[in-house]
């Protein structure tokens, strides 16, 4: 090409020294030059697309190597990915990771080791659900403890000078107790955290002093977000009669909204708080309160077929509510369909298990084993109902799991042990202990100091 391109000079020069002369013979040279630096032009970019074409599908078939096949080591893998370029930035891993699910969050934790450890930074703890008893039946006052179904330990029971014969519990949290104590001279409700003994009493509510009255909070009250939600649960009423307070403020917030719920329900089931709504269900509606928008709306939803004593309870995870029924001796669980407006059966949950009690309703994963796919009840309608076929005193207090792979209960008390006999029944309520708080950190009741080992539960 550089011959040619010193030819063409060499014509020109010619034709400028000899201007009479053709210029056919230059015109051809220069097109046959302008022919040669297209070709070469298009080789070039033919050559640069073949590579860059090679080098993208090559990225695309390691990428797939390194999410696919979890059996290389970690070193190699994050030498792979910094070797081509192909690592994401920490920042946008951690994004990704943190909107995964628990079991795609550990999937993930498997590619490299920098994704491992972002992983493991991000993942969202399994809550743990310890057993706490309230015992207000004995001469030295208020006594509690807790019992921790996955270790299957259980506590001697601690003192509470903190608390009345008079006072109870109406709704658990993040680790803290809404109670209420009618004879009390400073307050009727306060939050109440056992592991910390911190008491927070709020104004006094009488409009909501019913019994007919649910309670509950959306986090726990040292957080500005916190909500304390109170719903009247009267089924002849013609309003239904909501009140709200936030910690800071002096007095609670009542309003009165007309009553959507059909005119033949029963009862409200348990409150759930989920994403920025509080939610309760009667046996064929759920209504909805928006704080933000102060809000009242009843969605009508397929209903359940009723049992004569509707023993119900909501829950949610990730997102979705899900609805336990154990008004028979076999429970059900169901999902909501929110498009459909249906509760949708559910045969298994998919590793979760539940833990519910008069107080409190939570959704767990990551439990193994015998605690896998189960629901726990602490309930004293369950309990009342059980303690009528033994007429052993310690089936009113006990614990009840049931499995939903065997669709059996076990009636094992699997490390619940007492201390004492009681003809009384405790109040029991499922609570998520501090993740720094272990079972050990207190006094453990060891089996032969028990006085119900030689009982047999039916």
């Amino acid at each position: 090409m550089a011959c040619r391109a010193k030819e063409l000079v060499s014509l020109i020069l010619y034709k400028i020294c000899n201007p009479k002369r053709s210029d056919s013979k230059i015109e051809e040279h220069v097109e046959e030059v302008e022919d040669l630096k297209a070709e070469a032009e298009l080789f070039r970019l033919k050559a640069i697309s073949g590579t860059e074409e090679l080098k993208a599908v090559a990225d695309v078939k390691r990428l797939r190597t390194i999410l696919e096949n979890n059996s290389g080591t970690s070193e190699e893998c994050k030498g792979e990915m910094l070797k081509e370029d192909l690592f994401l930035p920490s920042d946008l891993v951690r994004l990704i990771l943190s909107r995964l699910s628990f079991k795609d969050n550990i999937r993930s934790s498997t590619v490299c080791k920098a994704w491992g450890d972002i992983a493991a930074s991000v993942r969202v703890k399994s809550r743990r659900c310890w057993l706490l008893y309230h015992d207000a039946f004995q001469d030295k006052g208020v006594s509690y403890g807790f019992f921790d179904p996955v270790e299957k330990k259980k506590t001697k029971e601690m003192n509470l000078p903190e608390l009345s014969k008079s006072s109870g519990i109406l709704y658990s949290k993040d680790g803290w107790l809404l109670m209420n104590d009618s004879l009390s001279l400073i307050a009727d409700m306060y939050f109440f955290n056992p592991f910390t003994r911190e008491r927070i009493d709020l104004p006094r509510n009488r409009i909501m002093e019913s019994v007919h009255t649910n309670f509950a909070f959306s986090c726990a009250p040292t957080k500005k977000s916190c909500l304390v939600f109170g719903i009247n649960n009267i089924s002849s009423s013609v309003a239904i009669k909501i009140s709200t307070w936030r910690p800071g403020a002096t007095t609670w917030l009542h309003e009165d909204f007309p009553n959507l719920f059909p005119s033949y329900f029963r009862r409200l089931g348990n409150i759930l708080y989920s994403d920025g709504l509080f939610y309760t269900a009667s046996e064929t509606a759920l209504g909805v309160f928006d704080p933000t928008a102060r809000t009242w709306n009843v969605l009508p939803v397929q209903p359940i077929p009723m049992a004569p004593r509707s023993i119900r309870w909501m829950t949610e995870y990730e997102g979705h509510i899900f609805l336990v029924d154990a008004s028979s001796l076999e429970p059900m669980v169901y999902r909501l369909n929110r498009l459909e407006s249906v509760w949708e059966k559910k045969e298994t949950l998919d590793g979760s298990s539940i833990f519910l009690s008069d107080g409190s309703c939570v959704m767990t994963y990551g439990l193994t084993g015998s605690m896998s796919n189960i629901l726990y009840f602490w309930s004293r309608f369950i309990n009342e109902r059980r303690s009528t076929k033994s007429p052993c005193p310690f089936s009113r207090n006990h614990p009840y799991k049931y499995s939903l792979y065997s669709r059996s209960s076990c009636e094992d008390p699997e490390g619940y042990y007492f201390e004492y006999l009681t003809w009384g029944q405790k109040v029991g309520v499922w609570i998520e202990p501090p993740h720094s708080i272990s079972i050990y950190d207190y006094s453990i009741l060891d089996p032969s100091e028990a006085v119900n080992t030689e009982y047999v539960f039916i």
